[in-house]
């Protein structure tokens, strides 16, 4: 029981403390103090049990509504076993943070062995993923995601945590990259004399990943032409060379990977929906860094580490305005990016310092000056939220809106910019960045939402 809190703006949460008891006092309804203390104490990680008396005899809805906001239990505290379960919920709870501190231990352990660097519980859940389907060996795999998330090391970890597929090769191939005039003789093979220039048999890309894993990075970048030999490869299991008679049978798993919206490709008529359905089988999406910035610190040590031989220095730290820094910045490159400016900045180091503020380059300092100045903006959308809360703006709220509107030269369609730019990154974060679940939230179609994400620039 959490005794004299009043209010959520009291509450405290400690690292050390991963248990919350709260006693509900009274039946749940909407928005009480109760059900606000369990959801904020669930958002900062606690595994709450919450309790009343006669808690047994409320209503169903009455009783789902602690669940909802994050209570892993409701127990009647008017019981002459309370005690008793709440030893028992107790010691259940304990147990499961002890297997979950091991499985985490484990999971940082595998994503160290292949150098993907990373804390946030975003990432975790990712391997946990990554672990879950790489044993599925015949299964195709499409990882979705910013380019710079990391896509070719997840493919890499998914390879490699295979145990079919583990000790055959793994064949990356970067479709974007691949010229037009020589792509099928790169993919399927051909034989010799097959066309001019071909003076001896090749056997194609694909055949090489035979007893391993196929990469094909940036699919979305595939000629349609290409897509459908593809999918009978797949279909079949065999592949035709350019200039051959018969198909030669190949087995391997293929994973794929792009930066794209495939969906809104095969509507646009850019991708062929057979493939997309039969890539689409087990799906992995990485979220932006700018999401995920517990990532940063982690990724900018991993870095210092990697290029600790460029600089005459011995460098292994950053200081903390250079990590606050990069967790401003919005990184459209996302860790490829943050990899850049840190090997820049380690050189043109000066002195043995950890890398601070001004190791950065000029431009990205301007960069950091000018979304300082936006800072201010977030607030016109918190005035708006409340006023239509509370029905009708209070003249504080109204005072407030007025300031930032002069502050901004009353340009509507500016704040209305902004505020659609904001809700679309809420929406697109609820649904875990898909695009389709986005639109359904707000009440649009997934091409609605792919094309107000490339006007806002977000995802692409």
């Amino acid at each position: 029981m959490l005794e004299g809190i009043t209010s959520i703006d009291n509450l405290q949460f400690s690292p050390s403390c991963c248990l919350a008891i709260v006693a509900l006092e009274t039946c749940p309804i909407e928005d009480t103090l109760g059900l606000n203390i369990i959801r904020r104490l669930k958002e900062h990680g606690f595994f709450v049990i919450s309790h009343e008396q006669d808690a047994d005899s409320w209503i169903l809805s009455e009783r789902c509504r602690a669940l909802l906001v994050g209570a892993a239990c409701v127990l009647d505290s008017g019981k002459t076993e309370f005690t008793e379960d709440l030893q028992r919920t107790l010691m259940g709870m304990l147990e499961r943070k002890e297997r979950e501190q091991k499985e985490e231990n484990k999971i940082r352990n595998l994503m160290n062995t292949f150098s993907i660097a990373g804390e946030s519980e975003v990432m975790l859940s990712i391997f946990r993923q990554v672990i879950k389907i790489s044993p599925l060996s015949d299964l195709p795999v499409l990882i979705t995601g910013e380019s710079g998330t990391g896509k070719e090391l997840i493919a890499r970890a998914v390879h490699r945590l295979d145990p079919k597929r583990s000790k055959g090769p793994f064949v990356a191939i970067n479709c974007g990259a691949i010229s037009p005039s020589v792509a099928e003789s790169e993919l399927f093979g051909h034989k010799r004399g097959a066309f001019t220039g071909a003076d001896r048999d090749r056997s194609g890309l694909i055949r090489s990943a035979h007893g391993g894993v196929l990469f094909l990075d940036e699919i979305g970048e595939l000629k349609v032409d290409l897509q459908a030999k593809l999918l009978r490869v797949l279909q079949e299991k065999s592949v035709l060379g350019v200039g051959d008679d018969q198909e030669t049978s190949v087995d391997f798993r293929i994973i794929a990977a792009t930066n794209r919206d495939l969906a809104y490709e095969v509507e646009q008529g850019e991708f062929r929906l057979d493939l997309f359905h039969r890539l689409n089988v087990l799906s992995i999406y990485l979220c932006p860094l700018r999401e995920r910035t517990a990532d940063i610190k982690p990724l900018v040590e991993y870095f210092l580490t990697k290029y600790r031989t460029i600089t005459t220095a011995d460098i292994l730290s950053a200081d903390r305005d250079f990590l606050e820094a990069m967790a401003r910045l919005e990184l459209p490159g996302n860790a490829r990016e943050l990899e850049n400016l840190v090997r820049r900045a380690l050189v043109n180091k000066l002195d043995g310092n950890p890398l601070g503020l001004s190791d950065l380059p000029a431009e990205i300092l301007q960069q950091l000056c000018e979304r300082h100045e936006c800072q201010a903006k977030p607030a016109l959308c918190y005035e708006i939220q409340k006023a239509l809360k509370s029905g009708q703006p209070s003249p504080l709220e109204l005072n407030s809106l007025i300031q930032w509107l002069d502050s901004n030269g009353w340009d509507l369609a500016h704040a209305l910019d902004y505020c659609e730019r904001l809700i679309l990154e809420a929406a697109l974060h609820q649904a875990h960045g898909n695009q389709t679940e986005t639109g359904c939230l707000l009440g649009i179609t997934p091409r609605s939402v792919y094309n107000k994400l490339r006007k806002h620039h977000l995802g692409h």
